[in-house]
Parts: structure tokens; sequence; C-alpha cells
């Protein structure tokens, strides 16, 4: 198998946290045709990365599909989903508060904002980045103690995610993001703790920096 990746992707970097941590013997490059291309989403019909190559030439879009797909059929050196179906309902919390809370309501604007040409107002993005946060913040207080579980697929969705908040924030004028939220902050330091993730962060920290001075 072979993942098509992009190091400033934070859902190709979902994929290679996962395969550093089961240690899985899958291939990891650059597309084979290049993105926003008709040959591309005529070869993979999202037409974004990560995409997951089979042996059998079939092919896998979608960060958490792949990860799903992995964990069913690839047990490698551990599971990176609970046992329990509570366990595995907060996980999956985790994973749609990254796609479908912090990404689109908050992460996504401020890129936008970021990559547009012209005079930016990037100050007024600072209120919707701060709710999202701030829901996060309610979520872990529910989730369980980060000291009784391991990692699993949900902080590997979420850490990708919250990096480019991370990223990003100082260009709003806000160092310290995390700061006034102290769960997602201890969050924050106990998964990143992880030498999996920590690698797999580093590479997209220094991707992006090199994709957004390539625009200027």
């Amino acid at each position: 198998m072979k993942l098509l990746n992009l190091d400033h992707s934070p859902y190709a970097t979902r994929v290679r946290i996962q395969l550093r941590k089961k240690n899985l013997p899958i291939a990891i490059g650059a597309p084979d045709v290049a993105l926003r291309t008709p040959e591309f989403s005529a070869r993979y019909p999202l037409g974004k990365v990560p995409v997951l190559i089979l042996d059998n030439g079939d092919s896998l879009g979608e960060s958490t599909v792949i990860m799903d797909y992995l964990e069913d059929t690839q047990p490698g050196d551990t599971s990176l989903r609970p046992d329990s179906a509570w366990a595995r309902a907060q996980m999956q919390l985790l994973t749609r508060y990254a796609d479908t809370h912090l990404g689109p309501g908050a992460l996504f604007p401020v890129f936008k904002q970021l990559m547009s040409p012209g005079e930016k107002d990037m100050a007024s993005l600072l209120p919707l980045l701060h709710a999202e946060l701030a829901k996060g913040d309610r979520l872990l207080a529910t989730q369980p103690s980060l000291d009784q579980r391991g990692l699993h697929l949900g902080d590997i969705a979420l850490v990708t995610t919250l990096a480019y908040v991370v990223l990003l924030a100082p260009v709003l004028g806000e160092a310290d993001i995390l700061g006034g939220y102290p769960h997602l902050q201890a969050w924050w330091q106990w998964v990143m703790s992880d030498s999996a993730v920590s690698q797999s962060i580093d590479e997209l920290s220094e991707a992006f920096k090199a994709f957004s001075s390539r625009g200027k």
C-alpha cells in the first residue's frame, strides 16, 4: 500500500501519525498526479489528499475513512481504538469537534483570510476562534482523564487541526492562544508528548512555513 501525502496537509498528517504509531510498512509519497487537475480528480474522485492506494490498485480518500480502514485491516503494534462503546463514542466526539466545529467554524475562515490577496482583517476572526476553543475546552472537561487512557484516533484527528490554530494564532495577535483554556492546553501538552505526534506535527509546521513563503 501507499499513502499519497502532503506534509502540510493536516488530514494527511493524521494518517502519518497513525502509520507511525502502529509501525505499519506503508510507503508515504507525494501525489503521482498534480493536485487540482482533471487528471487527479479522474483518478481520485474526491480530488484531494490523503489517498490510500491499496495493493490491488483500489484507492480510498478522506482521512477518517482511511484511518478506520487501517484500524480494521492492519493491527500493527497497537490499537488506536478504545475497547468500550462509551470510550469509542468519546473518541468520536473529538473527531467531530475537529471536523465539524473547530475546522469549519473558526480555522477555515482564518486560513481563507490569510491566504487571500489584499488587506486583511484578521482581528475580526478572533471571536470565532475563541468561541470554538471554549467549546473544545468544555468538551475535554467531560472526557476520560488523560492518565487513565491511551492515545486514540480522536486525539490524532484533533491534534492536526489544533496545530494549525497554534501556527496561525500569532498572526491574529495571540501568542498563547491556548492559555485561557486549561483542559485544551493540558490535552495539547499530553498529546504532543507522544513522539509519533510531535514528529508529524513538526513536519506539518515546517511544510506549512515553506508553503506560505512560496505564496509571498
